[in-house]
């Protein structure tokens, strides 16, 4: 061990003085055990960095990816403002995992959006359940509306329409025209939004 070792902490975790009381020169408290301890503590705060720095990459690669989007989905013709409105009152999973029947959850929620009426009661109704499709058996894709909050009682959902919770929650159950525009534009047009999505997240891989 070395006699010259260096004041570590504050106060130093060798011998204990504080930074503003430090004397020039090497420590006179270090040992092996306070060695040990400095080594931990310097693992723990580079793993505390690592960990913050691999947040923050995260993040800003997501901001990254939703301006990337904008600019894919506007190249491609499509109106990103309806778009970003649409998110406001909608929940859309990958349509391209829907299976065989995801296009009649589809129809059907478009309908309900531009007419005001639910497909049925209250199993048809966009603003009770989710309309879906789930993947059962060997059955890709079969057609399942389910309550919100709940999953079905066999097999797993792979694609769903739904209002989000804070819309659900409103007093009138309506949508005002430009988000019934909205929504009815954005799964009108949800293969291509979409594709434009996963353009931008796929540009940062």
């Amino acid at each position: 061990m070395s006699k010259d070792q260096a004041h570590f902490g504050d106060p130093c975790i060798h011998c204990g003085t504080p930074h503003d009381d430090v004397a020039p020169g090497p420590c006179s408290g270090v040992s092996l055990t306070q060695t040990h301890r400095e080594l931990a503590e310097l693992h723990a705060s580079l793993k505390a960095h690592e960990e913050a720095s691999a947040k923050e990459s995260a993040r800003l690669k997501g901001e990254i990816a939703k301006r990337r989007a904008v600019v894919n989905q506007v190249e491609a013709g499509l109106d990103a403002e309806k778009i970003a409105l649409a998110r406001t009152v909608l929940r859309v999973t990958d349509y391209s995992r829907g299976g065989s029947e995801k296009a009649s959850a589809r129809a059907d929620a478009i309908r309900q959006l531009a007419t005001g009426e639910p497909i049925r009661r209250f199993y048809g109704d966009l603003w009770h359940v989710a309309f879906g499709t789930k993947n059962y058996d060997r059955w890709d894709g079969q057609r399942c509306d389910v309550e919100y909050g709940y999953g079905p009682g066999h097999g797993s959902i792979c694609f769903s329409i739904g209002l989000l919770p804070e819309v659900r929650k409103r007093d009138p159950k309506v949508l005002t025209p430009a988000e019934t525009e909205a929504a009815v534009y954005y799964l009108t047009h949800l293969e291509r939004i979409q594709a434009a999505e996963k353009a931008a997240i796929g540009a940062d891989q």
